[in-house]
């Protein structure tokens, strides 16, 4: 499987960035540094993160660092002068905000490599990787609505818009065009209070299905899911431990995955700056495990669904 995801990125690099230059020389990965807005131990987004960079550790034999909760710029800059000081020549931003601030001090580091993920922002040291979450979205949706009993579904999300979970929303009115889909914006994806305040609304509502898509919030909802009698989607990891009868399934990210290739990229002369994107059909993104309450003949349709999609790139 590593393998195969390796030359999956390499094409994907060659033939996205294909007109960017490369900018590492054989066997130059050193040290390596993680920078989180949030924190490690999110259980989700910076979790997944910090299992990435031990992953490189133990793979490269390389030290490694991070810093959690860094959101400005002057607090970057001096991190990523203490990484300098301590070799470090291949920086992971941990989220969209980093791409801004990498693109502003980049010029002074020409010898390391910025990555970061989800922006648009790139550079001669630069390199982001976008998610495309549609599909996994899609067919959760459809996984939920299959399963509410209630034809009411809570979405609890950071953002404002609903085109980011636009996936989800087509995937559920797939199978029911009558669904009704309560959903919610945070405006973070940290602020767990207010996350569970806005899901307590959707209960008594009457939803007996949630998505929380916040990397801050979504484990203590789907702990709180549980005790309610809700079902709950996961989010980034496999998430089918915490709520085994009450998790349908998680649009999971394997994170560790792309820390650890990326880092091999660039060990072997390889990564490329610019903008690569990963998605459902080259296995970063994928659904996990299904939950007990999901009845064979429901998962056996789901898998058909999406082995078809991926065999001939319809739905």
């Amino acid at each position: 499987m590593r393998e195969k995801i390796l030359l999956l990125l390499i094409g994907l690099f060659i033939i996205l960035l294909g007109g960017c230059n490369l900018i590492t020389e054989d066997g130059e990965l050193e040290n390596v540094g993680l920078i989180l807005e949030g924190t490690i131990h999110d259980e989700t987004w910076g979790h997944s993160a910090y299992l990435g960079l031990l992953e490189i550790k133990d793979t490269f034999n390389v030290s490694v660092m991070f810093e959690e909760n860094v959101t400005e710029v002057r607090q970057l800059e001096k991190i990523v002068s203490d990484f300098d000081r301590q070799g470090v020549n291949l920086i992971f931003g941990q989220g969209k905000g980093f791409g801004q601030y990498f693109d502003r001090i980049n010029k002074y580091y020409p010898h390391i490599q910025f990555v970061y993920f989800e922006g648009t922002a790139y550079d001669s040291n630069i390199t982001s990787i976008q998610f495309d979450h549609y599909d996994s979205y899609y067919y959760a949706g459809m996984l939920a609505a299959e399963m509410t009993r209630r034809n009411q579904i809570g979405i609890l999300s950071p953002y404002a818009e609903t085109t980011a979970l636009e996936g989800f929303f087509e995937g559920a009115r797939t199978i029911n065009p009558q669904i009704r889909i309560h959903y919610k914006s945070i405006g973070s994806g940290y602020d767990q209070q207010q996350a569970m305040k806005q899901y307590q609304e959707m209960v008594k509502k009457g939803i007996d299905v949630v998505f929380p898509a916040g990397e801050g919030f979504n484990t203590p909802i789907i702990h709180q899911a549980k005790k309610d009698g809700i079902s709950a989607i996961g989010y980034i990891n496999d998430q089918y431990e915490l709520a085994k009868n009450h998790v349908l399934t998680s649009t999971v990210i394997e994170m560790e995955e792309v820390y650890r290739e990326v880092a091999q990229l660039l060990n072997d002369g390889n990564l490329t700056s610019g903008i690569i994107r990963l998605g459902f059909e080259n296995q970063y993104i994928h659904l996990g495990t299904y939950g007990d309450h999901v009845p064979p003949s429901v998962r056996n349709w789901l898998d058909q669904k999406m082995e078809a999609y991926l065999e001939t790139g319809e739905k």
